[in-house]
């Protein structure tokens, strides 16, 4: 049965490992996406100022992601929004294609209104085209493009976070 779990700092590791493999398997189809040498407990609390970190669950770690609720690096003009930012958003490589990133965002959704929040917002590479497609499906809608700091083309989206009886998408 799937769940995503909280986890403390103190296993912050096992989502680690995992985005360790994702960048080193992108990296060998070069693609560029995360720097290795940043995939650290330190710089992870740091850039995500204290982050909740969880892992998604299915008898085995199929992956994982962060959520915290301020982002400075790319989402400044929002910083006084009630949203949830979702940074390393991974799955295992074993078990990709395998729909454990729609129930991981299905998931993400329904934390986000359980917590009250308005917003769940991300950046992604803009030429991921499966992942941009995915992210659509899943109700987010693209706010604007912009270059990260190791010059990959990104796209900021949002998903709304619809109240009992309102619409979740935006107008």
């Amino acid at each position: 049965m799937f769940k995503v779990e909280e986890i403390g700092y103190e296993r912050i590791e096992e989502l680690l490992a995992i985005l360790i493999e994702r960048a080193i398997w992108l990296e060998s189809k070069d693609i560029k996406m995360w720097e290795v040498s940043k995939l650290t407990k330190e710089e992870i609390i740091s850039r995500y100022r204290s982050p909740k970190v969880f892992l998604g669950i299915d008898s085995d770690v199929v992956g994982g992601f962060l959520l915290s609720e301020i982002d400075t690096n790319y989402w400044m003009e929002s910083i006084s929004d009630n949203a949830f930012y979702l940074h390393k958003f991974a799955v295992r490589k074993e078990f990709g294609g395998k729909g454990y990133s729609i129930k991981m965002l299905e998931w993400i959704k329904k934390y986000g209104r359980e917590m009250g929040k308005d917003f769940i917002r991300l950046d992604f590479v803009k030429d991921r085209d499966y992942v941009r497609r995915m992210y659509h499906e899943q109700g987010f809608i693209e706010i604007e493009e912009m270059t990260s700091e190791i010059g990959l083309a990104l796209v900021k989206a949002e998903y709304r976070i619809g109240r009992e009886g309102e619409s979740s998408a935006i107008e």
